[in-house]
């Protein structure tokens, strides 16, 4: 499978095309714990961050304190990140591409960016959202690690999205929950950004089996 196909095809199961995301994410949450072990071993040996990270542990503290977890708070987190795939998405020219029929076409055209954004977030969001599961996991140490690390592998890669989460009422340490949710998106807009022709393809690709 040709690397644009292999991208959407991530994407796709990431918002759950197929009906099987919330057993994926049940199984997600147990496969991922002992990475959330390994954060926290590498958060104990981290003395050169040890400030940072305590500042860091701080901000969670004070997030779990004001923050409901809900649907609507991951919304929130999964927003930015297709807000930017969207963004870069030439609808006129992935309607063409990709409609069958004339009616298909226009329905397709008819589609704004604000639209198509509420779309994919809200599937991406029921595709994994599990709150009973993401109020417990932040009071586990372990998970606390991992929030604050994958953060700033967050602000160090996609330093625009970091800073509107974290301006969002610190929502950046929530990144973590749905890392593997955006990440085939944060991959496509990788692509956008050195490949315009193969980013069109993942479109087509992508929104061809939305």
């Amino acid at each position: 499978m040709d690397s644009a196909k292999e991208i959407a095809r991530d994407m796709l199961e990431a918002i759950n095309v197929d009906g099987t995301g919330f057993l994926g994410a049940v199984a997600k949450g147990v496969i991922s714990f002992p990475v959330s072990v390994a954060y926290l071993g590498y958060d104990f040996m981290d003395t050169e961050h040890r400030r940072e990270n305590l500042d860091d542990k701080f901000r969670l503290a004070k997030l779990i304190k004001k923050v409901t977890f809900n649907d609507e708070t991951i919304y929130k987190v999964i927003k930015p990140f297709i807000d930017d795939f969207v963004s870069r998405v030439d609808i006129p020219s992935v309607g063409l591409q990709i409609a069958g029929s004339v009616a298909g076409k226009t329905l397709f055209s008819q589609l704004t960016g604000i639209k198509l954004g509420y779309v994919i977030s809200e599937r991406a969001t029921t595709a994994l959202f599990a709150g009973t599961v993401i109020g417990s996991l932040l009071s586990i140490g372990a998970e606390a690690s991992r929030a604050i690390y994958t953060s700033r592998y967050l602000r160090e890669r996609n330093f625009n999205v970091y800073y509107k989460l974290k301006n969002m009422g610190d929502l950046d340490l929530l990144y973590f929950l749905v890392e593997d949710t955006v990440r085939p998106f944060e991959t496509a807009c990788s692509v956008g950004e050195h490949n315009p022709e193969e980013f069109g393809r993942i479109c087509k690709y992508f929104f061809g089996e939305l």
